[in-house]
């Protein structure tokens, strides 16, 4: 039985953790043969699954075959691990974006991906649109965490406060201005 979801990435989770815990083992060359098994098996696997995406690309309306087997979250991640995802980086950023703002019901100029490279993603947090507000460092951390889940080979993300561009900042009267009586120029009788 096929697993769901939920209990994938509590395997995901637990197959870090092993790995994880391989380092402190006392015996390092068991911890290194092991480290290196684990390696080569995923190392074949990554190769079968690239044949697999290959053979499928090469076949009429194989490209989106494998299109939607990369919307599968689980086997999405395995084609991201192995550098088979058909998405660019970018793309991939964008729409884990659009999806973050969906669901906090935020405006377009909420989250806005400013630039990406190899190894970065500037995103600027502007205005919280027409939807529910959130506090800045929650949003913050979700959009780390949407990009990450997208796209694991983006190193650092950079998020900035601002407004939106092409949007000129709110006016900001000065309280003391609210009050102050207009000086009455020579014509005025002042």
């Amino acid at each position: 039985m096929p697993w769901d979801d939920e209990y994938a990435r509590g395997q995901a989770a637990r197959a870090e953790e092993l790995l994880s815990a391989l380092e402190s083992l006392p015996d390092s060359a068991a911890a290194a043969r092991a480290a290196d098994t684990v390696q080569t098996l995923v190392g074949l696997y990554g190769d079968c699954l690239a044949r697999i995406v290959d053979r499928l690309g090469r076949e009429e309306g194989g490209a989106d075959a494998v299109r939607r087997l990369a919307g599968d979250e689980l086997v999405g991640h395995l084609l991201l691990v192995h550098g088979l995802h058909p998405d660019p980086v970018e793309t991939r950023v964008r729409r884990a974006l659009a999806g973050l703002r969906s669901q906090r019901r935020l405006g377009e100029d909420a989250v806005e991906l400013t630039g990406i490279s190899q190894e970065t993603a500037r995103i600027r947090l502007g205005g919280t649109g027409h939807g529910c507000s959130s506090a800045p460092r929650s949003l913050e951390q979700a959009v780390r965490e949407a990009v990450a889940a997208a796209a694991p080979e983006i190193e650092r993300v950079e998020v900035e406060a601002g407004t939106a561009p092409n949007r000129p900042p709110a006016p900001l009267i000065p309280v003391g201005d609210l009050f102050r009586r207009p000086a009455l120029t020579a014509e005025q009788g002042g």
